[in-house]
C-alpha cells in the first residue's frame, strides 16, 4: 500500500449500490428493503419505512415482502443442488421436442341445429320477459285506476 492510497470502508450506500448492481431489474424500493433486511432481518415494517425514508425512498409492505422473497432465493443459491438434477441437466442436450398437431373431433358438429337452438332459446326468453312486462303494466294500470276512482 502506498502513502497516497487510503483504506476505504464500505458504507451503507456502497452496499445499496452493490445490491442495485446485482439486481438491475428490481425496483429501487425493493432493493432498499432488501438492503435493510440484510442489515437487520427482524426489523419491523415501520422501522424499515423510516430507514428507507432517510435515503429518500418510500417502501411499502409489498416491497418488504418482495425483498424477503429475494432474500430467501439468495439464501437458496448457497445451498448445494441435488446431484441427480445437475447431472440430468448436464447430460441432456437442449433439444426441442416436436409437438404433434391436434386432431379434430370425429363427431360432426351440426352448426345449423346449434344456431337454431340458440335463437329459439333467445326468443323464448324474450317472450317471457315481454309477458312479465305486460303483467306489470296491467297491475300498474289497475292500481292507477283504483286511485283515480
Amino acid at each position: 500500500m502506498t502513502a497516497t492510497a487510503t483504506m476505504t470502508t464500505p458504507t451503507k450506500t456502497d452496499a445499496f449500490e452493490a445490491l442495485q448492481a446485482r439486481y438491475p431489474k428490481v425496483r429501487k424500493p425493493i432493493v432498499m428493503a432488501l438492503h435493510i433486511l440484510t442489515q437487520d432481518p427482524n426489523v419491523s415494517l415501520d422501522d424499515a419505512k423510516a430507514r428507507a425514508e432517510v435515503h429518500g425512498i418510500r417502501i411499502t409492505a409489498a416491497s418488504v415482502s418482495a425483498a424477503q422473497r429475494l432474500l430467501s432465493r439468495q439464501d437458496g443459491d448457497d445451498a448445494p443442488k441435488p446431484a441427480a438434477r445437475t447431472q440430468a441437466k448436464a447430460a441432456a442436450p437442449a433439444a426441442t421436442v416436436a409437438r404433434t398437431p391436434r386432431t379434430r373431433p370425429t363427431k360432426e358438429v351440426n352448426a345449423e341445429a346449434m344456431i337454431t337452438s340458440i335463437v329459439d332459446k333467445i326468443r323464448s326468453e324474450a317472450s317471457a320477459d315481454a309477458e312479465r312486462i305486460r303483467v306489470a303494466v296491467r297491475k300498474a294500470i289497475a292500481v292507477l285506476q283504483a286511485v283515480v276512482a
